[in-house]
């Protein structure tokens, strides 16, 4: 029994032909296809296919300064367009939105042009005198795959951008804790100036009583001792205060070699602007949670990975347009195009599996939700806490620095009628520097839990980032 190859080969796949005679009308739709296909190749389409889009953030050149004081708002602006902590997540939209395009053009099948030519072929009468042959082929297409998908990519796309003004957020923030930062290096090194002058009169103190013979080596040696401390400790905000400066510069998108003039003064207002922690709530903190926003969108992009797996069960359609093999004898030249269908016919149930598959990820990604809503409810609840502890130390720390000012009035008052010696006095106010020193700590960190809330209720996002003008 003789067998037909090509019948078994094909045996999952239909094509009905239709022939047009290559010297008419076959012949024009050929030469009208690679018209075609060489339009679509230099054509303002295939620019669009590059997937233009807005740069992301760049630094700046050496050439270009930053003039002026520079604020917090300010230096977020400067931050959004320059800074490279938005980059990566920048240029991942990029990507997606490339994606997406792709996906677009996927509503349209790939065609595959293809010539083939004998060098050397049969002589006999019965063959073409035409040595090649010329055929055109699409891939497989699945219609309603094509659509979820596009539905998909652009899930993908809205993923990016949220994740992209979730970074964004983080930086912000980021930006205000060194904001705060060099606010309070500055006032400390106010107050170390206040505590140099402090040591410095109480080593002369101590020489002078060496000198008239009522004081000791050792109290001058302590006292000099004290005076060199303090020093050093102002030279140690400096260097914190300039490695500050340089991780600022770095992260709004200067080099180090250029000038900034930062405007710390008042950095709790600026960065915290009429924000109110009482004011603030849980609800509003998932309402506005990029986080809980993603998770959702994944939950989205899950179910139309059920649709493609469902639509893998369809039929996928081919089409192609060839002209006859020379060595088949066939004397026509005529353009046959066809059209067939691909019925997946037999896989071990893979396919049906996949869609058991997807569904469970679904669940997946509804537990993984939830998580996220959890671990949101505890990262605010202990950010409350953390505030209130914060706001019963700055109120201790006021109390002492309170107490402190009274016991330094007491002193002087005492020092100047006689009743006290100059060491006393001396010492009183040191210990109401320090206790300022302290207050400012402990305000530090007042702020730096209100900042975190601001961070977590949205608020601070939302007061520099429009989500909306992303969607678009």
């Amino acid at each position: 029994m003789k067998i037909n190859h090509r019948a078994v080969a094909a045996i999952s796949r239909t094509r009905p032909c239709y022939g047009l005679n290559s010297g008419g009308g076959g012949g024009k739709i050929l030469l009208a296809l690679i018209v075609i296909f060489l339009a679509a190749v230099w054509s303002p389409v295939a620019d669009m296919a590059l997937g233009e889009e807005t740069p992301p953030p760049a630094p700046l050149q050496e050439t270009e300064t930053v003039t002026g004081p520079v604020n917090y708002e300010r230096a977020v602006r400067l931050a959004l367009r320059h800074s490279p902590y938005f980059i990566r997540s920048s240029l991942e939209i990029e990507v997606k939105r490339l994606d997406e395009t792709d996906s677009k053009f996927s509503m349209v099948p790939a065609v595959t042009f293809r010539t083939q030519y004998y060098v050397n072929r049969p002589t006999e009468r019965d063959f073409s005198n035409r040595p090649y042959a010329l055929s055109f082929s699409s891939s497989n297409y699945n219609p309603v795959q094509s659509y979820f998908s596009i539905q998909a990519r652009k899930l993908f796309t809205q993923i990016a951008i949220l994740t992209h003004l979730q970074v964004i957020t983080e930086g912000i923030q980021k930006l205000g804790r060194m904001f705060l930062e060099m606010d309070a290096l500055n006032q400390a090194a106010t107050r170390q100036k206040g505590l140099i002058e402090l040591a410095r009169q109480n080593l002369d103190y101590y020489q002078n009583r060496l000198k008239i013979g009522t004081g000791t080596s050792l109290e001058v040696r302590v006292a000099a001792r004290e005076w060199e401390g303090a020093k050093a400790e102002k030279d140690r905000l400096a260097s914190a205060k300039k490695r500050l400066q340089e991780r600022m510069k770095a992260f709004i998108g200067l080099k180090s070699g250029q000038p900034l003039d930062l405007d710390c003064k008042d950095a709790r207002r600026q960065v915290m602007e009429q924000f109110d922690p009482a004011a603030a709530s849980a609800a509003q903190a998932r309402d506005r949670s990029y986080l809980l926003k993603i998770a959702e969108l994944k939950k989205e992009l899950q179910k139309y990975h059920i649709v493609l797996a469902k639509a893998r069960l369809m039929p996928s359609v081919f089409l192609g347009a060839n002209t006859p093999d020379p060595l088949s004898g066939l004397q026509s030249r005529e353009l046959f195009f066809s059209v067939g269908l691909e019925v997946p016919v037999w896989d071990g149930f893979e396919r049906v599996r996949n869609i058991s598959r997807q569904k469970t990820i679904l669940r997946q990604f509804g537990a993984e939700k939830e998580e996220k809503v959890m671990e949101l409810d505890d990262k605010w609840l202990e950010a409350q806490e953390n505030l209130k502890a914060a706001a019963e130390n700055r109120k201790a720390a006021l109390d002492l620095e309170e107490l402190a000012s009274l016991k330094e009035r007491q002193s002087e008052i005492r020092y100047h009628s006689g009743g006290e010696p100059l060491s006393v006095y001396l010492e009183g106010r040191k210990n109401l520097v320090e206790a300022q020193r302290n207050t400012l700590r402990k305000n530090m960190d007042y702020d730096l839990a209100v900042l975190r809330l601001r961070h977590l209720s949205g608020d601070l996002g939302a007061r520099y980032v429009d989500a909306k003008s992303w969607q678009q």
